[in-house]
């Protein structure tokens, strides 16, 4: 046990118990602050909190016991261990004590051995006591992830199929069949959502995936600035129907990056789709790509994905990559997504040691910043 981790406050009116006790403690490696009063343990509380406390019992003034009732009434104070130090046997103070949160006690003149032991234990039982709340916290979490998982499953999964599964059964009768157009709207209609529910499970996979670590890299050099201009190709006729001017900006430096290309388009793809969704038209989305100093003597690659959109609130953008989130907006021309997308962003700029910002106003854009390394090596440190 690393005992220097462990900050202990002794509080005793006596000065010569508190450099005894003291010296105990620091000799086993413990750091100590002392306090020769209730109050004064009290205005030290607000202002540190020690992993475990020393607390005599009679004390003028303000006693221990009184001390330990309010450390217990304050919530940011209760969960500290608080050992009472007495020189008193009788029971009834033990019990008053033991009644008021105390958690052991230690009588005096102190014995090392006796001291080290009482507070080695009680720590030990503290840490486990926080490990078992935060165990707790991130199966509550867990339990809160899987109950909106299936909220998708039962919701963004059973719809669509419904429709596409009603669909298929009217065509299958071979009523609708002579009627060419209405087959092909059918079509387009099962097409579409095929492939948003196609979308769905595999950002479901991609995070599950990276979450549990199993994502694995695998890179290649390429032209980061030929891909950039793939994706915005790929997406142009969507733009031009909502009436988007999509345009790549490039200083004419071809940007060369070693780096798992399907992913990093992934990225973009998300970007660049969503800057056009929330996009009205008119308006406009810019991507960006060029070279950066990295602060250590050489280059970063950053890709800046601005749109000329509706905006997102200030009070949207820290929960934006969260999985799950209740941000989920339609587009302007009411297009839908999974939800999920920006935070595969995040956690695919993540794998490669990246970072992304953003800055937006509302009903005046949003900038996406992304900043990669631009060699393999610096990506795996």
């Amino acid at each position: 046990m690393d005992n220097k981790k462990n900050l202990i406050l002794v509080v005793d009116d006596v000065e010569q118990n508190v450099a005894v006790i003291s010296q105990i403690l620091r000799s086993n490696d413990y750091q100590v602050i002392a306090a020769f009063s209730g109050e004064g343990a009290l205005r030290i509380l607000e202002k540190r909190l020690p992993d475990l406390i020393l607390l005599d019992v009679m004390m003028p003034d303000m006693d221990g016991i009184e001390v330990c009732t309010r450390i217990k009434q304050s919530a940011t104070l209760q969960d500290i261990p608080v050992i009472f130090l007495s020189a008193l046997s009788d029971t009834d103070t033990k019990v008053r004590g033991l009644e008021v949160g105390g958690v052991d006690y230690i009588t005096k003149p102190f014995q090392s051995l006796e001291v080290l032991a009482r507070v080695g234990n009680q720590l030990k039982i503290s840490r486990l006591e926080q490990d078992r709340k935060q165990h707790i916290e991130e199966l509550e979490q867990l339990n809160e992830e899987k109950d909106k998982l299936m909220q998708i499953v039962s919701h963004d999964l059973r719809s669509p199929l419904g429709g596409i599964y009603g669909l298929a059964e009217i065509l299958k009768s071979g009523k609708e069949a002579s009627d060419v157009e209405l087959v092909k709207e059918f079509a387009s209609i099962i097409s579409s959502t095929s492939s948003y529910l196609l979308a769905l499970v595999n950002d479901l996979l991609d995070l599950a995936k990276v979450e549990s670590g199993k994502m694995v890299l695998d890179p290649s050099q390429f032209s980061i600035t030929q891909t950039i201009k793939n994706c915005i190709h790929l997406l142009k006729n969507v733009a031009q129907s909502k009436g988007v001017d999509l345009l790549c900006v490039s200083s004419g430096e071809e940007v060369i990056v070693t780096a798992d290309e399907p992913k990093i388009i992934q990225i973009l793809n998300n970007l660049i789709s969503n800057a056009v969704k929330f996009t009205p038209n008119g308006g406009s989305v810019r991507v960006t790509i060029g070279y950066l100093p990295n602060g250590a003597g050489g280059r970063q690659i950053e890709i800046v994905v601005k749109d000329s959109g509706i905006g997102i609130e200030a009070d949207v953008i820290p929960h934006l990559f969260e999985k799950f989130g209740k941000h989920q907006r339609s587009g302007t021309a009411g297009e839908q997504g999974t939800g999920l997308g920006m935070p595969i962003v995040k956690r695919f700029v993540e794998l490669h040691n990246g970072k992304i910002t953003v800055e937006s106003k509302v009903g005046y854009g949003t900038s996406f910043s992304i900043f990669l390394p631009e060699t393999y090596e610096e990506f795996t440190r």
